[in-house]
């Protein structure tokens, strides 16, 4: 294995890999080192006694004309082994049910139909559908957001579109003053439903949340949604396989414990640079690895979050300190796989539901959420689907994921929960019956941290109610030059069309700089 690259990615979730698609797209010679066995990140899948489950995120959308993930197919030649599905999420609430239709008008007569509010109902849910559209379209023409100097300004004024200044300003409201504005405040029903819904896109609830950035989150099930034949991780896997055509490489248990920049007079070996740029300092790239471990490259991608990346290099004191600033309100998660027989009889496949977010009577114990959202296995995915089994994957939020530890109450705790998520799933879906339950198994933050080596397990990105200043979002530029960020933790954020777009400009930005 080579040890001099053009660009270095670190982690192999779809912020880091796009951003190495890239730059191999554009003749560099591109190498990703992740520290799992297999890439995706918080977007994978795993085997585990015979059944495939999926690591995290579950939902895939973006395949909208101009949107993310229309992008990385059309200007890469990508074909994801996708499948699009007709019902995005069934919400159980009380005792009812509640389609969230992906079609705008039928979701509007449904959430009137549910929680009343009339006029004002359509009206809230026109501003959430306006705002969530100007700001993919904001996102994906201010290239240089977050700015850093006065240049990045004016070099996005040719962008400027009178209403990017209603997407500001209610960027700077919560949803909840929006909620009082149309009179809707008083329905606590309405009020649990919509900051169960802003935990799971926004990490926020209404109180904190931005009413910009939560019109995005709120409305992303009336985008197409889709279904990953074969799990989540083969979006990974093929944009891995793309990267490698272009002359990359992917390489897995590669755990990097530390980054520094040195001057490329001279190599590791002691020889000039090999490099085509022959830039005047190199990263020196340090993995766990006994066999490979130091790489080198002008060129750096982290899509590690902040807080990990912090830890591992002195050259980002300013983003170190950033860091600092936010660490409370950090959500981890809970998650469960369970593979259970479901007979042909009891279970219509017939126009089924895959997605539901169910609503609690309390919340889970030790720090757990109100709701639990549940993904079903594709009837028509024969890896995840067969003889009958479907496989369930189930998420909660876990609040200050760094209270977890391995101590002797940790699997009591675990129990609990567990308990308390399968009575949930029997209750709600005639078909779930304990006694079929052929597997399951359950994750803590201590788990995600094992897992994907996220610091305390930190799943989901930092939470929206840090960025009522949206100027303060964590940019894709560190402040070295050659060293760019993606991921979850930096903008534009949480989600996979998210992080696939703050790659995609990441690279955008650095080639326009002329560095490398």
């Amino acid at each position: 294995m080579e040890n001099e690259w053009d660009v270095i990615v670190i982690g192999s979730g779809l912020g880091g890999l796009t951003a190495a698609l890239s730059f191999a797209n554009k003749g560099k010679r591109v190498l990703v080192l992740e520290k799992s066995i297999s890439p995706g990140g918080s977007a994978s899948s795993f085997w585990k006694n015979g059944y495939l489950f999926e690591s995290g995120a579950t939902t895939l959308v973006g395949f909208e004309p101009g949107l993310p993930m229309d992008r990385l197919t059309k200007e890469f030649g990508i074909q994801f082994p996708i499948q699009p599905i007709e019902r995005s999420m069934v919400v159980h609430l009380g005792g009812k049910t509640i389609e969230r239709y992906k079609d705008r008008t039928l979701w509007i007569n449904e959430a009137k139909r549910v929680f009343g509010g009339g006029f004002r109902m359509v009206l809230f849910w026109k501003l959430c559908f306006f705002l969530s559209d100007q700001l993919w379209s904001l996102s994906a023409r201010y290239k240089w957001f977050p700015f850093q100097n006065l240049r990045e300004v004016f070099v996005s004024l040719k962008n400027f579109r009178p209403y990017d200044v209603i997407v500001f300003l209610f960027s700077l409201v919560s949803v909840s003053f929006v909620q009082k504005l149309f009179w809707l405040h008083k329905n606590e029903e309405w009020n649990q439903f919509l900051d169960e819904q802003l935990l799971i896109t926004n990490q926020s609830v209404s109180n904190n949340a931005p009413f910009a950035m939560a019109a995005a989150g709120l409305t992303y099930p009336n985008l197409q949604n889709y279904i990953v034949t074969g799990g989540m991780l083969e979006l990974s896997q093929t944009v891995i396989k793309r990267i490698r055509a272009l002359g990359g490489e992917f390489l897995p248990k590669q755990e990097v414990i530390h980054l520094t920049k040195k001057d490329s007079d001279k190599n590791l070996l002691g020889e000039s640079p090999s490099f085509p740029s022959n830039p005047n300092t190199i990263w020196e790239v340090k993995t766990k690895n006994r066999e490979n471990s130091i790489f080198s490259a002008p060129i750096l991608v982290s899509n590690l979050p902040i807080w990990n990346l912090v830890t591992i290099t002195e050259s980002l004191p300013k983003l170190k300190t950033k860091a600092k600033q936010m660490e409370n309100g950090i959500w981890g998660a809970f998650t469960m796989g369970i593979a259970i027989q479901v007979g042909s009889q009891e279970h219509s496949h017939q126009e089924e539901c895959l997605h539901h977010q169910i609503h609690l009577e309390v919340s889970l114990p030790h720090g757990g959420g109100r709701s639990v959202f549940v993904s079903i296995s594709h009837p028509e995915d024969k890896l995840r689907s067969k003889e009958g089994v479907r496989i369930l994957s189930v998420s909660t939020h876990l609040e200050n994921p760094e209270n977890w530890k391995r101590d002797k109450d940790y699997q009591i705790r675990k129990k609990e929960i567990e308990s308390m998520i399968l009575s949930a799933l029997e209750k709600n879906f005639d078909w779930f019956k304990l006694p079929n339950i052929l597997f399951f198994h359950s994750a803590t933050p201590v788990t995600w941290q094992t897992w994907t080596g996220r610091k305390w397990g930190r799943v989901g990105g930092i939470p929206s109610f840090y960025f009522f200043n949206p100027f303060r979002m964590v940019s894709n530029r560190s402040e070295d030059p050659t060293l760019l960020l993606t991921g979850d933790t930096v903008y534009p954020g949480q989600g996979i069309p998210a992080v696939v777009l703050g790659g995609l400009n990441a690279v955008e930005q650095f080639e326009s700089r002329k560095f490398g």
